[in-house]
């Protein structure tokens, strides 16, 4: 994975650097603390993973923006310190493709990353309250939702996504195409009236229908 550091803060990304360093498989192809630059890193450097610093705010969602609109495919992680901030659902809305806490160890941290590059949604434990909270406070997320409307393959997409499962992973784990995949999410999502997937495995997980995963 050649991976782009953006963060405001030298010191946090000096360690994010150092951290990198130690892991096999990734590679640290840029770091700046210049919103406009990053497309422009991404493509020239053949990067396919991001890591934002949230605690930014507007900046960091307006990186996340333009990296999803250049490079779709490259994966947007997150780093936030305690889930506090207004832009927390606006990045969720854009489709970040994990939330890690900027209070783990290195090594817990470290041994996030390939689950990301293996295509997972990762949350830290320690930002699951805060994000099902900011979740909460939008007003069209309700406890009104009725799971009985998904169809059963609707219902183990739901499932793999509540797990943190990439379109990609489902699609191996459930034998069906990439394709089938979007549109069972796009179905699921429609029925319980969500943006996004990480608010479906946010409601699923809080309502207790985060259920094991089916079998491959």
């Amino acid at each position: 994975m050649r991976v782009l550091v953006f963060d405001l803060c030298p010191l946090f990304a000096d360690g994010l650097v150092h951290v990198l360093k130690q892991l096999e498989g990734f590679e640290v192809a840029a770091v700046t603390d210049k919103v406009e630059s990053i497309p422009a890193l991404v493509a020239d450097h053949g990067v396919n993973l991001v890591i934002l610093d949230l605690d930014a705010g507007q900046p960091a969602v307006r990186a996340l923006e333009l990296v999803k609109s250049a490079s779709p495919g490259v994966r947007c992680l997150m780093t936030i310190t305690d889930g506090s901030q207004p832009s927390l659902m606006a990045a969720i809305r854009m489709q970040g493709d994990g939330f890690l806490s900027k209070r783990l160890k290195a090594s817990d941290f470290a041994n996030q990353l390939p689950r990301v590059a293996a295509g997972e949604m990762v949350i830290s434990d320690a930002l699951t309250s805060a994000l099902a909270e900011t979740l909460r406070n939008v007003s069209y997320v309700d406890e009104g939702r009725d799971i009985s409307v998904l169809s059963p393959r609707e219902m183990q997409v739901l499932q793999c996504i509540s797990n943190g499962m990439s379109n990609r992973l489902i699609s191996e784990r459930l034998k069906i195409s990439d394709g089938t995949v979007k549109v069972h999410v796009k179905h699921l999502l429609k029925k319980l009236g969500f943006s996004t997937r990480v608010e479906a495995a946010l409601w699923a997980s809080e309502n207790g229908h985060r259920t094991p995963l089916p079998k491959p």
